[in-house]
């Protein structure tokens, strides 16, 4: 079945009003801001590791972590599985939740310990891996969207060689 308009835009809208709803939090007082280690941009602040942020964090986690790679836990395996009745594997149903992990992993686990413990003890610089890191998920969810999919990798093996990749030349490599 085909994805309505109507459910699109409300998606969006959804998305947007989540962001939107976090975002907002620590500058209502819940959680807070300040700058990343190296100042130039800014993060939660888990310096203080008081209830305030611990009760933040958890939510946030919760909500913008673990829910979510629940949901695409269940989702690829669901894919995986009709993937697999047909018999045609087209994209590889496990990366997007291990690109989640990865990226967002390090990050996680540093703020968690700081819920715990004082983190200012590692270096500035240190502190920093974690966060780049995570920004760039986007970047990486386009790779692995393009790398993935049949017909783009194809369209970037031609954009790149001028050579057109033929049916017969996919399915051999993808088996």
């Amino acid at each position: 079945s085909k994805l309505q308009w109507s459910t699109a835009i409300s998606m969006m809208v959804f998305a947007w009003l989540f962001a939107a709803f976090w975002s907002v939090m620590p500058l209502l007082g819940w959680g807070e801001y300040d700058y990343e280690p190296l100042r130039t941009c800014c993060t939660l602040d888990y310096s203080k590791g008081d209830r305030n942020y611990v009760t933040f964090l958890f939510a946030l986690s919760i909500f913008n972590f673990m829910i979510p790679g629940f949901i695409m836990l269940t989702a690829y395996q669901s894919i995986h599985q009709k993937f697999k009745k047909s018999g045609h594997y087209k994209i590889n149903t496990g990366l997007p939740l291990k690109t989640l992990v990865i990226c967002w992993g390090p990050y996680c686990l540093l703020c968690f310990y700081a819920a715990v413990e004082n983190v200012m003890f590692i270096s500035p610089k240190y502190r920093m891996i974690p966060a780049v890191i995570a920004k760039t998920v986007p970047t990486v969810d386009a790779f692995v969207y393009a790398l993935g999919n049949e017909n783009y990798r194809g369209g970037i093996w031609q954009f790149l060689t001028g050579q057109k990749i033929e049916k017969a030349e996919v399915d051999n490599k993808t088996k």
